[in-house]
């Protein structure tokens, strides 16, 4: 494929979310454990995150204002 034939739509940038446990950035749309809360939803990179996130939300959370 040429790259004037594939030029037919433009490439978004990824759009990314930071875990508040690791402060990793990872794509808001892909396959990781989440968590919603009373204000927002909350992505993390594995299920470690959020697990240690489970364990004291209140922290991450603060941490994140």
């Amino acid at each position: 494929m040429s790259i004037r034939r594939h030029n037919h739509h433009r490439h978004q940038p990824a759009e990314t979310v930071t875990d508040p446990v690791c402060g990793m950035r990872i794509s808001k749309y892909g396959a990781t454990p989440r968590r919603e809360t009373a204000s927002s939803l909350v992505h993390f990179c594995s299920a470690d995150c959020a697990s240690a996130f489970d364990g004291d939300p209140a922290r991450y959370l603060r941490a994140r204002e």
